[in-house]
């Protein structure tokens, strides 16, 4: 089973119950926002500006 969000892409190792824990209580934490990277309504946390995507990008060097 894959499990994908917008604060942090892909999840690996979901058979592990407290990476489960930890996955449904950034789940629970979410809200819509607008990413001010690509400008899509993305659920991230509320601490968070950029969608795991734009965040990647930036981190690798790139622009938008």
């Amino acid at each position: 089973m894959t499990f994908y969000d917008d604060n942090f892409g892909h999840w690996d190792g979901m058979s592990d119950p407290d990476m489960q824990e930890f996955f449904q209580e950034v789940q629970k934490k979410s809200v819509l926002k607008k990413c001010e990277g690509c400008g899509r309504e993305v659920f991230i946390l509320p601490h968070y500006t950029y969608c795991d995507t734009c965040a990647t990008r930036r981190e690798q060097g790139g622009d938008f």
